[in-house]
């Protein structure tokens, strides 16, 4: 995440170094307590497009060009040798501590990150509903940074090289014709990261069109006046670094990034490095133990993630504080070696320095290097997907007609289907996927509008049901398709990300998704109104969720308000038509889902939650026993024992992610939901 100063040593800069990398660790390891450290990410941003900028522009002045081979050939330099020695032993590490059911996602990520578009693979997946619900994040994940700066180091060089060309033929004045190309790419990607974080949040926060304009502030800064007045240097220090710390201890997870806000660190960045020689900044960062952090603050980086996700696959279980130490004190001492011992004798090394030779041997041993690195992740993910297909292909073939399987042995007490004693469903590598969401059942982000699916027979059905709600509604579309043919009944089905049907106020993180979900919330409104023949409407929601939050009246609580909302809401229905509201699925942890991994069938036992840790506060029951015409389906006595909820039953893995089931086991639920439908009907 730095770059080598072309102006000698900056104290003040190795100061925003550390700040940066420290809020970043510290963030990672205490989410809750520096909710904004992720902004550290932008200080480095801005810090990259002013050295980077400084450097290049140095050189176009001595010599009216810039030669794009030897600026890659540094570049390649400093970064690669630390990196490729990250991602060859953590893809190394997840062959050897990870589940075989997360090599697919982890190590296509490690490959991903080689080739520096891990920032495209994470913002594909992130707007994709299957992937983002079943991805978790990689012991690589943090790798989009260094892919957006190294497109950044590829893509601005040869704007500043167009406009040098541009200044030669027209007789410009090379700096002011580089000032002009990088002010308009800065002003032209700042209103994109405006428009693109109000419309597709998750596109772009990894988005490399997004962040650009961040370096472009810092690359501006490069063609400041320098400031003589000390006092003038000290105001804008101030005021920087206040932005800075600002964003820091105020800004979280619901902030909409990178839109207008990120001006804040952006900006405070870019006046401490304008105004920062010569103050206070510089005094700190000129401190033995400040230089030390900003010296290998791109090391540090890069370690301290690996580890906080991998540790946990090792000790088999969430971290605890202590180790979270551990964690932060050895990124910083595994970090301090690897610069001395790797980073830096290739970045110095004197015969990669001179001759014409010298971007061709760079980039040879570039190539090299990741050619290793893909040889450790690419093989072992195509040979275990390989494997895992065929085991897939057999346990399906064991699946079929199967009559004593996850749900029925927590309700019958039966025996696991001969054939099938040994065997766990889903194959853990298929665990991520094993969902039947349907585009036409669904609406997304970026999507207000009501989508409905039919189920079972369109003509001739005894019952129509409408089943309506978040994400935990679809995870029991299979379940309401086997309901459906049974029993000849028409089940439309109609999901919505983190949206469900009440009247109350959902607030989300952007004021688009807020208007998705009351558009949504409204058109299922109307097609009720419009469908004369609905015999019940089934709902269901999360019972936490990241999404959107109801936010009370003055003077009302949470809870209240959540009951009164799907109250208010259920109110409009005619009086015929009553509500079958559906208890939501007891919740997991993450620490669950990977001891299911790795314990397999033993999981029944080794990985079961305290039914108190389970269920936490349910609105549904509140809210049916508020409304007359209202009956509640509770399907807990199947997911829980008296003391335990668990995670695998009757052979069946319950769950792809902490809280959503999966289709495998829905389908197990079908016909005693069923039953329990048909019941409160009656």
């Amino acid at each position: 995440m730095a770059a080598p100063s072309a102006s000698g040593f900056r104290p003040e800069i190795q100061a925003l170094r550390a700040l940066a990398v420290l809020a970043v660790l510290v963030f990672h390891l205490w989410p809750l307590r520096l909710t904004g450290g992720f902004v550290g990410v932008d200080v480095f941003f801005v810090i990259s497009g002013y050295l980077i900028t400084s450097h290049l522009l140095a050189e176009s002045a001595r010599t009216g060009t810039i030669r794009l081979g030897r600026f890659w050939a540094r570049r390649a330099k400093r970064l690669l040798p630390s990196s490729l020695l990250v991602l060859a032993v953590t893809a190394i590490a997840i062959l050897m501590f990870v589940p075989t059911g997360r090599w697919q996602q982890f190590l296509s990520e490690v490959a991903a990150s080689t080739l520096y578009v891990q920032n495209w693979l994470l913002a594909s997946n992130s707007v994709d509903y299957l992937a983002a619900t079943g991805n978790i994040p990689s012991p690589v994940q943090h790798f989009w940074t260094l892919s957006v700066e190294e497109q950044f180091y590829v893509l601005m060089p040869i704007v500043m090289f167009g406009a040098c060309l541009i200044a030669a033929r027209t007789r410009a004045r090379s700096r002011s014709t580089i000032f002009i190309a990088l002010a308009s790419v800065t002003a032209l990607s700042l209103a994109y990261s405006l428009w693109i974080t109000a419309t597709a949040a998750p596109l772009s926060y990894f988005s490399t069109f997004s962040r650009a304009w961040e370096f472009g502030v810092g690359a501006l800064i490069a063609f400041a006046p320098a400031l003589s007045r000390r006092l003038i240097r000290h105001v804008l220090t101030i005021v920087g670094l206040a932005g800075v710390l600002a964003a820091v201890v105020l800004f979280d997870s619901e902030t909409p990034f990178p839109g207008a806000l990120a001006a804040l660190p952006v900006l405070g960045t870019a006046l401490c490095i304008w105004g920062g020689r010569q103050t206070f900044l510089a005094t700190v960062g000129s401190i033995r133990p400040v230089a030390f952090v900003g010296a290998v603050s791109y090391a540090i980086y890069l370690w301290h993630w690996p580890l906080i996700v991998l540790v946990p696959y090792v000790t088999g279980h969430e971290l605890t504080t202590v180790e979270k130490i551990v964690i932060l004190i050895a990124s910083i001492v595994v970090a301090g070696a690897s610069t001395r011992f790797v980073e830096d004798p290739v970045r110095f090394d004197r015969r990669l320095l001179g001759g014409d030779r010298r971007p061709r041997t760079v980039a040879l041993w570039s190539v090299v290097g990741m050619a290793v690195v893909l040889s450790l992740a690419v093989p072992p993910m195509i040979i275990s997907s390989s494997q895992a297909a065929a085991v897939s292909a057999e346990n399906e073939r064991l699946q079929e007609g199967a009559e004593c399987l996850g749900a029925a042995v927590a309700v019958t007490g039966c025996e696991v289907d001969a054939g099938l004693q040994d065997v766990l469903l889903p194959n853990a590598t298929d665990l991520l996927t094993d969902d039947v969401n349907r585009s036409e059942c669904w609406s997304t982000r970026g999507d207000g509008t009501l989508r409905v699916c039919a189920l079972g027979p369109t003509t001739g059905y005894e019952k129509h049901i409408l089943a309506v709600g978040d994400s935990h509604n679809n995870t029991l579309l299979e379940a309401y398709e086997m309901i459906a043919e049974d029993l000849n009944w028409r089940i439309d089905v109609a999901g919505r990300i983190g949206c469900y049907w009440t009247d109350a106020e959902l607030v989300f993180s952007t004021d688009e998704l807020t208007a998705e979900c009351a558009q949504w919330r409204g058109e299922v409104r109307q097609h009720i109104a419009a469908s004369p023949d609905l015999d019940a409407v089934l709902v269901t929601n999360a019972r936490r969720t990241p999404d959107g939050e109801v936010r009370p009246e003055s003077g009302e609580s949470v809870e209240q308000a959540t009951v009164e909302g799907l109250v208010s809401a259920w109110s409009s229905l005619p009086a015929d038509v009553p509500v079958l509201g559906l208890v939501d699925n007891p919740l997991m942890s993450r620490e669950v889902i990977a001891c299911v991994e790795r314990e397999g069938l033993a999981a029944a036992d080794a990985c079961a939650v305290p039914r108190a840790e389970a269920l936490p506060g349910d609105s549904m029951q509140r809210a049916v026993e508020s409304f007359g015409n209202a009956r509640l389906i509770d399907l807990t006595d199947i997911h829980c024992e008296p003391d335990v909820c668990r995670p695998v039953i009757g052979n069946v893995i319950v769950y792809r992610d902490p809280g959503h089931v999966t289709a495998t086991y829905a389908a197990t639920l079908a016909p005693f939901l069923g039953e329990r439908l048909v019941s409160a009907l009656e």
